[in-house]
């Protein structure tokens, strides 16, 4: 009767520990795959900047709309840029001499608007030059890329970001 009741004993404790351990493992599987969605790359933007159309087209897809770009307040006002319009307007892109170099990356809503988001862009996470958290965190010079701008879509979400290649 004691070896009955002690082997029930002993494969009780086995079951338990067994349970313990499948449920740790579940909540440890969902934190990376969390962590893993979480650091999903939108564009490496080194492989973009400061190349040319061709160069981005074989990166973004062919360009779907191309245009003449020429504000009268940027460098493009005395000669005319290219503005490309890849992946149903996703991504806006100014080629100034001929190389991308304003940036625009459009819905970008599923991500949370905080600091380690520059992650989406292939960049290593860095603390930002300025950090206003209700609208814009801004981050300059990082591999080669002048400025790095987000901007909060007021649900704390990112709305957009703006990039500057080389030119303010």
């Amino acid at each position: 009767m004691k070896k009955i009741l002690f082997s029930c004993i002993v494969i009780t404790i086995l079951i338990s520990c067994n349970k313990t351990q499948t449920k740790k493992s579940s909540i440890i599987i969902e934190k990376t795959e969390k962590d893993s969605i979480e650091k999903n790359v939108e564009v490496d933007l080194k492989k973009i900047a400061g190349k040319s159309r061709i160069e981005v087209d074989k990166i973004l897809g062919k360009a779907e709309t191309v245009e003449t770009f020429k504000e009268s307040s940027t460098p493009c006002r005395n000669k005319p840029c290219e503005k490309a319009y890849y992946q149903k307007d996703k991504f806006e892109i100014i080629f100034i001499d001929g190389k991308a170099d304003w940036i625009t990356v459009n819905n970008l809503s599923q991500y949370n608007f905080d600091q380690d988001k520059i992650e989406i862009f292939g960049l290593p996470i860095t603390e930002p030059e300025f950090n206003n958290p209700q609208d814009v965190i801004r981050w300059k010079n990082i591999e080669n890329i002048n400025e790095i701008s987000i901007f909060n879509n007021g649900s704390n979400k990112i709305s957009y970001a703006y990039i500057k290649v080389s030119t303010e």
